[in-house]
């Protein structure tokens, strides 16, 4: 087994996803990343629904499974997967290196996106990773799931479960102004350059999240979190757009952290913003949409 550490280079890094959404059951398909040197820096990398080919994707798959394959995934209980990383030939991938001083980052969501978890899955040798997750309701769920394998790129791939147990009424996205809430005792206010109003795809986007203590008003000390001063976690309504950026560093400062995206296509996209906050990570979602 190799570990490196790496930081990912400050830049944009894009993705190309061309392929079909399968629900009902699990499906698999991954996805790989191209660099390229926008004008600003901070990191993106954009999963886009095209007609084109899977230039990109490195030929890496990752098999997920239910450690207990003899039961179903069912909702409201701990349960552990495993992640079998593959190369293309199909053998186990022997070396990773951590990426923002992870190896392995999972995003689990929903089918209707009410339902986010970032979490992080510890290797075991041989291109295996295990984590435990907890699917709050039945119906299908996204696993998205990032590494840099073999002195690649970061690369990335996806699979839908199905969790058997009680469903819930989705809930459907509903763009909102102002974009402030409160959660877990921390308001946030989002300001994005061009505004909400005027977001077209492929623009590059600045979106500042302002941060402060629902009580007091003041502005948060926040902590680090993976290595920056925040995530931001984006996905379209049909789960085939997805955008992951750090913070830029250079244009953050105290509870006001800056992030640079670009919306690949046109459509309603919920936006997660995760910070650390008394050691504890805070996850505040927007809705908002994109024109053409």
């Amino acid at each position: 087994m190799k570990h490196k550490r790496s930081w990912r280079k400050q830049g944009v890094l894009a993705a190309v996803l061309g392929m079909a959404l399968l629900l009902g059951g699990c499906s698999g398909s991954s996805m790989g990343n191209v660099d390229i040197d926008p004008p600003t820096r901070g990191l993106l990398h954009a999963l886009q629904q095209g007609g084109m080919a899977n230039v990109s994707d490195h030929g890496y798959k990752v098999e997920v499974l239910a450690v207990d394959g003899n039961k179903p995934l069912t909702s409201g209980t701990d349960i552990a997967l495993s992640l079998q990383v593959r190369d293309r030939a199909g053998k186990p991938v022997q070396t990773f290196t951590e990426d923002m001083t992870k190896l392995m980052h999972l995003m689990v969501v929903s089918e209707d996106l009410s339902s986010f978890t970032h979490i992080h899955p510890d290797y075991v040798g041989n291109g295996l990773f295990k984590v435990t997750a907890n699917f709050p309701f039945g119906g299908d769920f996204l696993l998205i799931q990032e590494f840099m394998p073999d002195d690649q790129p970061v690369t990335v791939t996806r699979e839908w479960l199905n969790v058997v147990g009680e469903g819930h009424t989705d809930q459907k996205l509903a763009p909102q102004e102002p974009l402030q809430r409160t959660v877990s005792g921390v308001t946030a206010s989002l300001s994005m350059m061009p505004d909400a109003q005027s977001l077209e795809a492929g623009q590059m986007v600045m979106m500042e999240f302002h941060l402060k203590d629902e009580r007091t008003g003041e502005p948060l000390v926040l902590e680090p979190y993976l290595g920056t001063s925040g995530h931001c976690v984006i996905l379209n309504e049909n789960g085939d757009q997805y955008v992951h950026t750090h913070a830029v560093t250079e244009m953050s400062q105290g509870s006001n952290v800056m992030f640079h995206a670009e919306f690949p296509a046109g459509g309603k996209y919920r936006v997660w913003g995760q910070f650390q906050y008394r050691g504890e990570v805070v996850t505040i979602p927007f809705d908002i949409e994109v024109k053409p």
